[in-house]
């Protein structure tokens, strides 16, 4: 329990070197959220500090900021045995459908793969600077601190906390960064800065627009990056981007890895034809932990691999363009992705429903504006109760964390429906938002 720092990396590089796992928590995550991490990973050791201690009064803390010299001197002198490529090198949690976030457990089998495929496609080299930028709870930041560590880069690290338009923009010019790692949602409010040190932006995590494209590309390298945390961070990416005319595609895949568009039974789909991503080869994780069902459902065996292989069924829609390239079609089903975070709605829903004035309540996301994703909130309150969208915020605060907080909410006696008698999301109202002005280039 580490925010973004340079004890946050130590340490999560230390829990490597021993051949142990590490388990990343944001000390500002609610209260119930940590709790239940802990609960479901049952780590052997929470390392912290003074300043960020939680309460976990069942698993052994060490503060690291205690640590004496005496302690040290007694600790082993000579170094462990390290980990094999099976070994699961880190457990993140995702977002879950249930109500409950569900980890996900990576071995270190698939790191290599990425690093070298990150070097190569994004142009790092030792005099590179990277921003990391990623909350260590997100893969994006595995992605940051594998391309810096592996290429002798320089990583970047900024204060603790959200680092967003201006800030963000403040940080790049001021600390020289070359290489930026960011969803699209989050460059698309990202004030214009001029080119400077800044020559390669990697978007990820969601779609991107061909508008973010032509804002953000000339002058620099642009890679799109694709993969799910089940898929060790990427699995694919594309080449430079130059053509703004189109969103840009998924690209191609990592290294030592393979993609594949299927139908129901399993079958690929020619050129042109949609069907669901699956992902197999080297970075394909060890599946979720404690969770053997949903396991033997998501990650199965690879008809078009060597014998024992996996692929991990990734819930997207994709198809081949004729030049190769993978193009993003969206999800089959509800889970979506703001600023490159996934997001089961149902958890949110379900979290909502869990507060005494709300009686049904159905969570979308807007794009009313080009790039402007929003969690929006729809509620049908309990008889004789008035709903209170302050409250409201509260109850998830305490519950979720700020990223899947809704913007905002909808009170509406009655749900739109469909021919099915299900709920018609389309035609779910827009709510009304504040206009804001915008902000003036800056230069460095």
């Amino acid at each position: 329990a580490l925010p973004r720092g340079i004890d946050m990396i130590t340490a999560l590089l230390a829990v490597l070197k021993t051949g142990a796992a590490y388990l990343p928590i944001d000390p500002e995550h609610p209260t119930d959220r940590i709790t239940h991490i802990l609960d479901d990973a049952r780590p052997r050791l929470l390392l912290t500090t003074t300043a960020t201690e939680i309460a976990a009064a069942n698993v052994p803390h060490l503060l690291l900021d205690q640590i004496s010299p005496a302690a040290l001197a007694a600790r082993p002198a000579s170094n462990p045995a390290g980990p094999t490529p099976a070994n699961t090198a880190y457990v993140i949690y995702t977002s879950g459908s249930t109500g409950k976030p569900k980890a996900v457990m990576v071995p270190h089998a698939g790191i290599p793969s990425l690093a070298s495929t990150t070097t190569e496609r994004f142009a790092v080299g030792a005099d590179a600077r990277i921003l990391q930028l990623g909350s260590p709870t997100f893969d994006i930041s595995v992605l940051e601190i594998v391309s810096a560590l592996s290429t002798g880069a320089a990583l970047v690290i900024p204060a603790p906390g959200v680092l967003d338009g201006d800030a963000l923009a403040d940080t790049l010019v001021t600390q020289a960064v070359t290489h930026l790692i960011v969803p699209p949602s989050q460059l698309a409010a990202l004030p214009p800065v001029e080119a400077g040190s800044l020559r390669t932006i990697v978007v990820g995590g969601e779609a991107c627009s061909a508008d973010l494209v032509a804002r953000w590309s000339p002058g620099r390298r642009m890679i799109n990056a694709y993969g799910p945390t089940e898929a060790t961070v990427a699995a694919t990416m594309t080449e430079p981007l130059h053509d703004p005319a189109t969103a840009p595609p998924l690209g191609i895949p990592v290294q030592n890895t393979r993609v594949y568009v299927l139908d129901s039974g399993l079958r690929p789909l020619p050129p042109g034809v949609a069907g669901e991503l699956y992902v197999s080869g080297a970075g394909v994780t060890r599946g979720y932990l404690r969770r053997p069902a949903l396991t033997a459902e998501r990650f199965v065996a690879d008809p078009f691999g060597p014998p024992g292989t996996r692929m991990y069924r990734t819930g997207d829609l994709a198809r081949w363009r004729p030049d190769g390239q993978l193009e993003f079609l969206g999800r089959a089903d509800h889970q979506v992705k703001i600023r490159g975070l996934r997001i089961e709605l149902g958890e949110i829903e379900n979290a909502l429903c869990t507060h005494p004035t709300v009686m049904q309540a159905v969570v979308t996301i807007r794009e009313d504006s080009p790039g402007d994703k929003r969690i929006i909130a729809y509620v049908i309150p309990e008889a004789s109760t008035t709903i209170d969208h302050d409250t409201l915020r509260q109850h998830l605060a305490s519950r979720l964390p700020r990223y899947m907080v809704p913007a905002a909410f909808v009170v509406m006696d009655a749900l739109p429906l469909n021919a099915n008698g299900k709920v018609d999301r389309r035609a779910l109202p827009a709510p009304e938002f504040m206009v804001v002005d915008g902000r003036a280039p800056r230069s460095p």
